[in-house]
């Protein structure tokens, strides 16, 4: 194959590769922002016990009666409080597991697409394709600036990678213990079971950031 079209063609599998990466990308954060916004309700629950039940059985209500049904506020059904109370954790859960498995599988891409362009810029026979590698880790953003990225580009990584899963951990054991401690029903049981897989989970993820290299 020719020199000119191999490189075509490596180009045009690193701008699918790029498309593919930030497709994923913009997954992993809307599901870091649900991810956020359950915790919060979830702690809104622990200063206010029963207040998302409370919410929710509001709204079966009022979309009842919006909609013409005969039902009254008195005979309209409601949910168990329990059962909603369970069904956020497990929530919570799978936002959880989708968010790290989209994490590690952007990390896998990211370090191909380096390999990438290293490949392209051997090819061309110059820095020319260099954003996801060396200039990405360099002060400026141009490739060969000989400075390291920014302290504040460089502090942020950390907050995702290990403050977000220890908090989370911790928000995780410190409701449970406030909540569930001596589990009184299937659904207590149900919601430690489901706190156990995500500090599992959490656990599994920390230990590849360490060992990811």
């Amino acid at each position: 194959m020719e020199d000119g079209k191999k490189a075509e063609l490596l180009l045009d599998h690193y701008k699918n590769t790029f498309e593919y990466i930030l497709y994923h990308w913009k997954s992993r954060n809307r599901l870091f922002i649900f991810i956020i916004i359950v915790i919060a309700l979830m702690g809104l629950d622990l200063y206010r016990p029963r207040v998302l039940s409370q919410c929710v059985n509001a709204y079966i209500v009022k979309t009842l009666g919006s909609s013409g049904s005969s039902n009254t506020p008195q005979n309209t059904p409601s949910l168990d409080f329990d059962v909603i109370g369970s069904a956020v954790w497990f929530i919570l859960l799978a936002l959880v597991i989708e968010y790290y498995h989209r994490s590690i599988h952007l990390d896998r891409q990211y370090k191909y697409i380096m390999k990438l362009e290293e490949q392209i810029c051997t090819e061309m026979k110059g820095d020319f394709v260099t954003r996801e590698g060396k200039a990405y880790f360099s002060r400026t953003g141009v490739a060969g600036d000989g400075g390291k990225r920014p302290l504040f580009l460089r502090a942020i990584g950390p907050m995702y990678v290990y403050c977000f899963p220890v908090l989370l951990m911790g928000f995780v054991v410190f409701k449970v213990w406030k909540e569930n401690i001596l589990p009184k029903n299937i659904t207590d049981v149900f919601d430690v079971i489901v706190a156990c897989a995500i500090l599992f989970y959490n656990g599994l993820y920390l230990r590849w950031v360490k060992v990811r290299g």
